[in-house]
């Protein structure tokens, strides 16, 4: 049995779409857990409905605690012998659950599949080559299938007996890369992965972008940064990752939180002794050496932080930051 997770919050709008997409499924043996998050919307009226006209479909109402404890509360109650998960906006084709059960019989720990990108008017399809997946090629996934990037938990086969043996959580204390950090504690307890190129999920990409470009409070984009440095870090020992091409994948993204922090430090008030303290007691390699910008402003304070100018660089983004809020308020 499949235990398909969604986790539901103020989703009126596009849940009835996801729902029916379950139900419509081409094989039946799974269980639907949908934990509406808190929603002040018709969200959680829609999930009792579905429930009380279908055995399979199970509903948790809790207080809004973000995504991650919803997904979370999911496994605590998940049955089946493998989980999937599921955005309350998106949908899935009926051949879903069926091609990635499929490729579980090539005895795997973890099956990953792409998706079909709506975006507007416009439908994209992720294109990257299958492959069996073990230590012996666990880098190319790095290389060949952008895994720095495809960290969702939707649009993959996990085995729940893994995922219960290792104790494995979304953390939530984190607003930004949890996903990242759940999947690769997952692979690293894994010994064989499937790659496929089915396109079964269709994501639906509203303000794309958006959450990358938020910043979030500083102690929350340096818990995500910790965790995506250890795990990653921890990744490249383990799995004896060592090609080029891999290695500087995986450290641009440790680079890329790094970056968030900086904006962290300069976004949220920080004040000044714990900015000087942070960038003191951060090592930026990754940053100065992954991130190539295109901007002059940026280059000019990698440099600074290449030469250990950190009280030039703190005096030089507060201006900055200064000017662009003096613009903004004219």
């Amino acid at each position: 049995m499949v235990s398909i997770i969604i986790p539901v919050y103020n989703s009126e709008t596009t849940l009835r779409r996801c729902l029916e997409s379950v139900i419509n499924q081409s094989i039946s043996d799974w269980e639907l857990i949908l934990v509406d998050d808190g929603s002040n919307d018709k969200s959680g009226e829609i999930c009792d409905e579905y429930a009380e006209k279908n055995q399979r479909i199970k509903v948790f109402h809790k207080k809004n605690g973000g995504v991650s404890s919803a997904r979370n509360i999911g496994l605590d109650n998940a049955k089946g012998k493998w989980i999937v998960f599921i955005d309350a906006d998106d949908f899935v084709k009926e051949s879903y659950l069926a091609n990635l059960l499929e490729h579980s019989q090539k005895q795997v720990d973890l099956v990953i599949s792409y998706a079909e990108i709506h975006n507007g008017d416009d439908i994209n399809k992720e294109s990257y080559p299958p492959k069996l997946i073990d230590d012996t090629n666990f880098e190319s996934m790095f290389i060949e299938n952008d895994m720095n990037w495809h960290t969702s938990p939707w649009s993959k086969l996990y085995k729940r007996s893994i995922i219960e043996e290792h104790r494995l959580r979304f953390c939530e204390g984190m607003h930004i890369g949890e996903d990242a950090v759940f999947l690769y504690s997952y692979m690293l307890c894994s010994n064989r992965i499937y790659i496929s190129n089915d396109t079964d999920y269709c994501y639906f990409a509203y303000n794309e972008g958006s959450l990358t470009k938020r910043v979030n409070s500083l102690d929350s984009e340096t818990l995500a940064y910790n965790q995506i440095l250890a795990i990653v870090e921890s990744m490249i020992a383990k799995k004896s990752i060592k090609n080029f091409i891999a290695l500087k994948n995986l450290n641009w993204l440790i680079a890329s939180y790094q970056r968030r922090i900086l904006n962290a430090l300069y976004h949220n008030k920080v004040q000044k002794p714990k900015r000087l303290s942070i960038l003191l007691n951060i090592n930026w390699g990754y940053y100065i050496k992954h991130i190539n910008s295109n901007s002059i402003n940026e280059k000019i304070q990698i440099a600074l932080l290449k030469k250990h100018h950190y009280r030039l660089y703190d005096f030089i983004r507060s201006i900055v930051i200064l000017i662009r809020k003096i613009k903004l308020s004219m």
